[in-house]
């Protein structure tokens, strides 16, 4: 049940985050959307991966599940590394994979600093 909330909110995001993408390139001149190509087919391919994709791992979903913008969240780690890729799923699990990393270096760097700052205090 709870997988299924998780899912559920996370596959709400994607669309809401999408949409939002898709409204805003709407409105925009047409060198402007041509100049995003690169953006609006990663964000295209993101959401096929959500909808289409029945194996996607859970921990993806608790990966994205606090993102208000899990598309813009990703192309945000897709930017940080230049060997990812998009263009397949097994690309976009490697960015997943990258991201799950960094929250995983974030969460040990707070541990340290939380570490750090008990040993000053006492």
């Amino acid at each position: 049940m709870i997988q299924t909330d998780l899912k559920r909110s996370v596959d709400r995001a994607v669309r809401k985050d999408f949409r939002r993408f898709h409204a805003s390139m709407c409105r925009k001149p047409q060198t402007e959307v041509w100049e995003e190509c690169g953006r609006i087919h990663f964000y295209c391919c993101l959401k096929e991966y959500f909808d289409y994709n029945e194996k996607i791992p859970m921990r993806y979903y608790a990966l994205l599940y606090t993102s208000r913008r899990p598309i813009y969240t990703l192309w945000e780690t897709y930017l940080k590394y230049e060997a990812l890729n998009y263009t397949t799923w097994e690309g976009i699990d490697g960015i997943m994979e990258a991201l799950l990393e960094e929250n995983r270096e974030a969460a040990k760097e707070r541990r340290r600093y939380h570490g750090h700052d008990q040993d000053i205090a006492c």
